[in-house]
């Protein structure tokens, strides 16, 4: 077969499992109705307009760094097959299944166990992580100011795993307070720290200062789809679900004037009803890093799974 070049738009026809095993050129959009498989323990970069996906298919999680880079303009609406409408500008529009699996921690967020002061290099967890030395970590504030949230590098672990060594000094104190009251009752509040990275991301690849990141849209359609065994068109419905774990998400949302209905949210989940255990839809350990507007969304969803994410605020 032959392989694309760059800015071409592609079709993977329905019947069809791509695994890709190359370096992949720009792609302006990309529509899935069969399945696209990242081959295991090769990095890779997909710099792409637009995903439209009608199929999918779950596998193993991947060992390797896959960076989905989604450059569209946010002047272009991708459209649904057949005049079936649009679904919006650079969004991965999911009508069949996303699945993005990257390698597990034990812990994807954790509290303090002491106190981490300014102008320490190290801090002390609540329990043992298997983060890694390069990892990006943030620190939530613990006083009255959102900026002082911090950002740090990993540059060593100890003490099985719950002391991390940071590449720069903190800039402020996190607190940890612990006090049992003579009435039993216990206070506590200790600073939150997260991981951020993940080696399977999704990135906006435009300029920040634009606020118009990425969308993942899941939801459902239907559409005449041509049949050629009775020379006729049948209404087709799609119904999308996405299991994702383990990924970053890195400039996430638009930041426009839309209406009510048309929020764009990092990840908006519209009218998927009931939990279906053949084709769930669900967030676990994630990380949501830089967005423009909340991270997520549900709408007319029944059942939703969601375990262990740090992210911006969400609306529900």
């Amino acid at each position: 077969s032959v392989k694309p070049s760059d800015n071409t738009n592609i079709y993977i026809p329905r019947g069809v499992w791509l695994v890709i095993d190359y370096p992949l050129p720009r792609i302006r959009s990309l529509r899935i109705d069969g399945v696209l498989e990242f081959e295991q323990d090769m990095n890779n970069t997909l710099y792409v307009d637009s995903i439209l996906i009608n199929g999918g298919w779950p596998n193993n999680p991947l060992r390797s760094k896959v960076d989905i880079i989604i450059t569209g303009s946010s002047s272009v609406n991708v459209l649904l097959p057949n005049n079936a409408g649009s679904i919006g500008q650079k969004v991965i529009g999911v009508l069949g299944g996303l699945d993005l699996h990257g390698m597990h921690r034990n812990v994807s967020w954790t509290r303090l166990a002491t106190t981490a002061s300014a102008g320490q290099n190290s801090i002390t967890l609540s329990e043992p992580v298997n983060w890694l030395v390069g990892d990006e970590i943030i620190l939530t504030t613990t006083d009255t100011r959102i900026d002082h949230v911090e950002r740090h590098n990993i540059t060593g672990i100890s003490g099985g795993g719950t002391i991390i060594t940071l590449a720069g000094a903190l800039a402020y104190t996190h607190i940890v307070l612990h006090n049992v009251f003579p009435n039993g009752e216990i206070y506590h509040v200790a600073g939150a720290v997260g991981l951020l990275t993940r080696n399977v991301r999704v990135i906006n690849g435009n300029p920040s200062s634009d606020k118009i990141g990425f969308r993942i849209l899941v939801t459902d359609y239907a559409t005449d789809v041509w049949n050629p065994v009775g020379s006729e068109y049948l209404t087709t419905y799609y119904k999308g679900y996405a299991r994702i774990s383990d990924t970053q998400f890195i400039g996430f949302g638009q930041y426009i004037d839309a209406p009510k209905e048309d929020r764009r949210e990092g990840f908006h989940l519209f009218n998927l009803g009931s939990w279906n255990a053949s084709r769930p839809t669900y967030i676990n350990s994630c990380s949501f890093d830089t967005g423009y507007y909340p991270a997520y969304v549900i709408f007319q969803t029944k059942v939703f799974f969601l375990d262990m994410i740090e992210c911006s605020p969400a609306k529900l």
